[in-house]
């Protein structure tokens, strides 16, 4: 995931969140069919502070990573962590919402509103 993050076009933050979306869409497509996030997962089904830690390092490094992007594409560096916090956070829970609904539905609501959110913010 971190790779594909990385590979993120930077040329504004409205297309790097677009791309963002475009990239986890058919992951999160997978979870509509019972796959999940497996680093999601052992937070939830598993009372190991060591495997808790490799799933935190996992989330830490895609959010770094995506707030890296975001930095290059203009944000400033705290907005860019909160945006990639966030974007992580939304990601997640469409997983869960995906999983349990049996179909993409949640994540293209949130995507769609997501997107806004992002445009309202940065498009000028």
């Amino acid at each position: 995931m971190r790779e594909h993050l990385a590979g993120l076009p930077a040329e504004n933050p409205v297309g790097l969140v677009d791309a963002f979306l475009a990239t986890v869409r058919p992951v999160v497509e997978e979870s509509a069919g019972g796959a999940g996030c497996a680093v999601a997962a052992v937070t939830v089904d598993t009372d190991s502070g060591e495997l808790r830690t490799v799933a935190a390092t996992a989330f830490d490094s895609w959010t770094e990573t995506l707030a890296d992007r975001l930095t290059a594409a203009g944000v400033g560096k705290d907005e860019a962590m909160d945006l990639a916090t966030t974007l992580i956070t939304l990601l997640q829970g469409a997983h869960v919402l995906c999983r349990a609904a049996g179909n993409i539905e949640p994540f293209d609501r949130m995507a769609r509103a997501a997107a806004e959110l992002v445009r309202s913010r940065f498009e000028r």
